[in-house]
């Protein structure tokens, strides 16, 4: 009986410094995880999941087709890409893109715009054939293929190449680990031990 005790407390030992250091070690950082801003912009989008749809809003708390478009792209910073200032609806968005041949039946990119019904709906490719976007029932994923409006284009804005302007995280140094001193380099702080 004392041998079993003894095992007991070496493996609840164990199990609680497993656990203080799982506890300890930094979290995956969502900044370290967006590496496009066509990642930040879809992520932005998927945030306002169930989100209602009311014509005319632009966020953040219901949307109509272009304003999710418009919100996830000017949160993101990217509101100059699609002239957010100036161009409000689906179709003008169409229009302006394919008079700069940049629409396109094909290659859609994380970030890319998808229209459907020549203007009438767009949404925010999401990979996998997939987009977001906000339909009478509130902001949802939904396929490419399978909308009530047959599908024009993809509209390609290039924020899947471009890095995104979120910045990384910085880790602390965690208990176990010897002392750091921050190093100020080129504007970045930087930890170093």
């Amino acid at each position: 009986m004392h041998q079993r005790r003894a095992r007991f407390g070496v493996l609840t030992g164990a199990a609680l410094a497993a656990l203080m250091l799982i506890g300890i070690a930094p979290a995956a950082s969502t900044a370290a995880a967006i590496a496009s801003e066509g990642q930040q912009i879809v992520s932005i989008a998927r945030a306002q999941l169930g989100d209602p749809y009311k014509f005319g809003a632009t966020g953040p708390s219901s949307f109509d087709c272009s304003g999710l478009v418009i919100y996830a792209y000017v949160k993101a910073g990217d509101g100059k890409v699609i002239r957010s200032t100036t161009l409000r609806s689906a179709r003008e968005l169409y229009l302006n893109f394919r008079s700069r041949g940049l629409a396109s039946r094909s290659n859609p990119k994380l970030g890319d715009l998808v229209v459907w019904g020549s203007g009438s709906h767009i949404g925010i490719y999401i990979g996998s054939g997939k987009a977001i976007s906000t339909l009478t029932r509130g902001v949802s994923i939904h396929s490419v293929a399978s909308f009530s409006s047959p599908f024009t284009a993809y509209l390609h804005t290039g924020m899947s190449i471009k890095p995104s302007s979120v910045a990384p995280a910085v880790v602390a140094p965690t208990p176990l680990s010897p002392p750091a001193r921050a190093l100020e380099i080129g504007g970045a702080a930087r930890i170093q031990p």
